[in-house]
């Protein structure tokens, strides 16, 4: 008896000595957030809860993460995008960021007033830091900036084009940039493409707007708007986004990566599957 005690005791002690080397201190809920974090403190250990490629839609969170995430001395989240997922109860220190809206860290306008958030949240964590830091959070508004001004030169021509979206990700930013968005194909329940009545209606608007963009994402399937370019009666262009990356992906990075899309993916109509009916 008191063998298997000693072997339960060792046992127990086993999974719950994780060592302070092995312990994230900061959790995010998506890949973008990190991203920020790494900005202003690149000594912060984090981890994001959506695992690469996983569907943010329908999220479950796995035991090593719940554990993770338990020993985590912050948990940042962006409740506009994630309130629906099934998480335990809020750690003891969990920043909130744009709770009432939705991506928002794909609007730099919006990434600029979130970083001093952050920074103070990450001084208040590491007292010792405060000087990186806030010469960090300083490089960080630089480059929230730039990134600004290289996507108002990107969208300038859309500006009197307008665009056709698969899944509204994108639309704060291009409606600040002064992109009409003239039609959105998923319904607002994410990941549900609407009927053939708004297909009809947005290839309608296509016609009417035959310089419109068509915007896809590469995490949703696209079917509805590669439909709508396979049965327009004039070449399109279709683009397709990533609004999350990955966990090690900086948040300049993503904005530049999808820039170059932006300029670069150029996927012509007869390159589509052959046409179907809706």
């Amino acid at each position: 008896m008191r063998t298997m005690m000693r072997s339960v005791a060792l046992l127990a002690g086993l999974l719950l000595a994780v060592p302070l080397s092995c312990r994230a201190e900061i959790a995010v809920t998506l890949p973008p957030l990190a991203g920020l974090v790494a900005m202003l403190d690149k000594s912060s250990e984090n981890f994001c809860l959506l695992s690469a490629g996983a569907d943010p839609h329908h999220f479950q969170i796995s035991p090593r993460r719940a554990e993770q995430l338990k020993q985590a001395e912050l948990l940042i989240r962006a409740p506009g995008t994630d309130a629906g997922w099934p998480l335990p109860p809020d750690n003891a220190q969990t920043l909130r960021l744009w709770p009432q809206q939705n991506h928002a860290w794909l609007v730099p306008g919006e990434v600029a007033k979130a970083l001093p958030q952050i920074a103070a949240t990450l001084i208040a964590l590491h007292p010792g830091r405060e000087a990186e830091i806030r010469r960090q959070l300083a490089a960080a508004l630089a480059t929230v900036r730039d990134i600004d001004v290289r996507w108002q030169q990107a969208l300038a021509p859309l500006r009197s084009r307008g665009v056709i979206m698969q899944h509204p990700a994108w639309q704060p930013l291009l409606e600040a940039a002064g992109v009409p968005v003239l039609a959105v194909l998923e319904s607002p329940l994410h990941g549900h493409e609407e009927g053939p009545h708004v297909l009809e209606k947005a290839l309608a608007i296509l016609k009417t707007h035959p310089d419109a963009w068509l915007i896809g994402d590469i995490r949703h399937s696209n079917r509805s708007l590669e439909w709508l370019a396979r049965h327009a009666d004039h070449p399109v262009r279709l683009v397709y986004l990533d609004a999350l990356g990955d966990c090690g992906t900086g948040w300049e990075a993503l904005m530049q990566d999808n820039l170059d899309k932006m300029s670069g993916d150029k996927p012509s109509t007869d390159k589509l599957p052959a046409p179907v009916k809706p």
